[in-house]
């Protein structure tokens, strides 16, 4: 269910309890447990006499030799738009004929609505989350280079090769 953007958190249903093998279970609603909701698929934009549907042989991928022999590939051409998919992503032909209609959903998608499609909320979430992963790590490194004890100047000081060498035979000389 989506709850919009509320200020607070959905009400929460009271949790279900239910007997089974002689114990009471508790049982939380799936939607309470989910954090972040994403628009739904768009399967209602594919209407099967607008598109072109080939099984091809496969020539890359999963499968070895079977790939080859078999039409498991799918191609679908959405014939308004011009749009072409193809598909091989496992080797069962009908596994690979609902992928390319799901791609080809959110591709149909794109092209109407491009902010608020379903791929851009998940792109964007993407890079929100990758954003904050690095600002957490620049504020890290951050912390620790101010936490970071001063180095002791004596130490910093750079060593004459030549001088430590010219010292040292002095010391051998005066034996």
């Amino acid at each position: 269910m989506w709850w919009g953007r509320w200020l607070s958190a959905p009400p929460l249903p009271p949790p279900a309890t239910r007997l089974l093998f002689n114990r009471w279970l508790h049982i939380t609603p799936t939607c309470c447990l989910k954090k972040t909701k994403y628009p739904p698929r768009p399967k209602w934009l594919i209407v099967e006499d607008e598109l072109d549907e080939k099984f091809l042989k496969g020539g890359r991928g999963p499968g070895g030799q079977k790939i080859n022999k078999t039409n498991s590939k799918v191609q679908l051409t959405h014939l308004p738009t011009g749009i072409v998919v193809t598909c091989q992503y496992s080797r069962s032909q009908e596994s690979n004929r609902k992928r390319a209609r799901e791609i080809l959903a959110l591709k149909l998608e794109e092209l109407q609505n491009p902010e608020g499609c379903r791929t851009a909320v998940i792109g964007a979430a993407k890079s929100a989350a990758k954003q904050a992963k690095a600002r957490k790590s620049r504020k890290k490194y951050q912390e620790l280079a101010e936490t970071k004890p001063p180095k002791d100047e004596a130490a910093e000081a750079k060593v004459d090769p030549e001088a430590e060498f010219n010292q040292f035979l002095q010391q051998i000389h005066n034996r």
